[in-house]
């Protein structure tokens, strides 16, 4: 049994699943209003595609603001009005669109982890609204990035450098999961 710990490989295992490393798609499917071009009120740049925010800034969006035209197109980019609230990755541990954990963590200017205790009622329900209504086949762990409770990225694999700071019992459980039996048995 393969468990994915990056994106190129999960892309092969899951096809049918690959519209989640869309960022256009996820933005649409939230009726976030978006443009492939710099527009005023719309100064956030965020790559179309990423295996992880850490490859771009951090998680941080880049504030085109003050150096960009209107119009002005910045190849791969997709400008969006700027997000205020916590952000998070949260890796999620489904079955047939249902969650059964969720787990979420901050990550600082340096890339570094940092495990986050208790619920985000918000992003929870974003984030089962989204494994309900688009994961109804899968079975493993997806990992998902917010800024307040909007869903900016994606991805079918969970956060291998996080995997050792989850309870003891996580991983069996996940293995169970990823053999398509149930999570507590």
């Amino acid at each position: 049994m393969d468990i994915p710990l990056t994106s190129d490989v999960a892309w092969f295992m899951y096809p049918k699943y690959n519209w989640v490393y869309s960022t256009s798609r996820l933005l649409e499917m939230q009726n976030i209003d978006w443009s492939p071009l710099y527009m005023p009120g719309k100064s956030w740049a965020v790559p179309e595609m990423t295996d992880s925010w850490k490859e771009t800034k951090k998680f941080s969006p880049v504030d085109y603001s003050a150096s960009s035209t209107p119009g002005q197109p910045l190849f791969g980019h997709i400008f969006i009005t700027p997000m205020v609230g916590e952000r998070l990755t949260t890796d999620v541990a489904v079955l047939k669109g249902e969650m059964k954990w969720a787990a979420h963590h901050t990550v600082d200017e340096q890339g570094n982890r940092t495990l986050v205790d208790g619920l985000r009622g918000d992003v929870e329900l974003r984030i089962s609204a989204l494994t309900t209504l688009h994961f109804r086949k899968f079975a493993g762990v997806i990992s998902v990035d917010t800024i307040g409770h909007d869903i900016v990225c994606a991805r079918l694999h969970m956060t291998a450098d996080m995997v050792d700071q989850y309870e003891a019992d996580w991983l069996k459980k996940v293995i169970r999961i990823y053999n398509r039996r149930p999570w507590g048995k």
